[in-house]
């Protein structure tokens, strides 16, 4: 029928994992033979990332961003987008000239480097965050590893922040990421206390500072 536009709206929502990687590389192979504009609605946001030239992520209706998908993904424009695309921690703490203070470390934020003392809140990704083994006066997030997965070449860190040895209640658990080999190497113990600190984030003001 040559239609000039295709829509699509979760057409693989129904289907196990394996077979929806596949269905996703024949559409891809079938959007570029055939060259019709094709929308693609889902929830999947890998999903998106991979089949898409051009993404929209929308919010209660609003369009949050629109770009290509390393574009947003490299580079989130709202405190929601980064946290849709992909696993993610939140850091709450106070931003002033160029830093972000949180408990134990410091993050550069040379894109609010005049900011005074202002709460605001950090994203680091898992895979953005170095973990070794705690020794007295590291510089960086205490906390326990609560648990282990290593599936893989990847080794996933579910760690619970610490205070004076003591479990941070009101914080949630920090996930990490580091090669399933490097973990061995390290020979870390779920139980054992660790130094977590972020290589890379995104740093966001609050509402009322920015």
């Amino acid at each position: 029928m040559e239609p000039q536009v295709l829509l699509l709206d979760e057409p693989f929502g129904a289907l196990d994992a394996k077979v929806r990687k596949e269905l996703r590389r024949w559409l891809r192979r079938l959007h570029d033979e055939l060259h019709v504009t094709s929308i693609f609605v889902t929830h999947d946001q890998e999903e998106a990332l991979e089949v898409a030239d051009r993404v929209v992520l929308m919010n209660k209706g609003v369009v949050e961003q629109s770009g290509s998908p390393q574009d947003v993904w490299d580079h989130p424009a709202s405190p929601f987008v980064y946290g849709f695309l992909g696993d993610v921690n939140l850091f709450h703490g106070r931003a002033h000239e160029g830093l972000l203070h949180l408990d134990g470390v410091a993050i550069q934020t040379p894109e609010h480097a005049s900011v005074q003392n202002a709460q605001a809140f950090a994203y680091v990704r898992p895979h953005d965050l170095d973990v070794q083994r705690y020794a007295s006066g590291a510089s960086g997030i205490v906390a326990k590893l609560s648990r282990a997965i290593v599936v893989g070449p990847i080794a996933r860190l579910e760690l619970l922040p610490l205070e004076n040895n003591q479990p941070v209640g009101h914080d949630p658990l920090i996930e990490a990421q580091i090669p399933a080999q490097q973990f061995r190497e390290l020979g870390f113990q779920e139980g054992e206390t660790l130094v977590v600190s972020p290589r890379k984030a995104r740093v966001f003001l609050q509402p009322q500072a920015a």
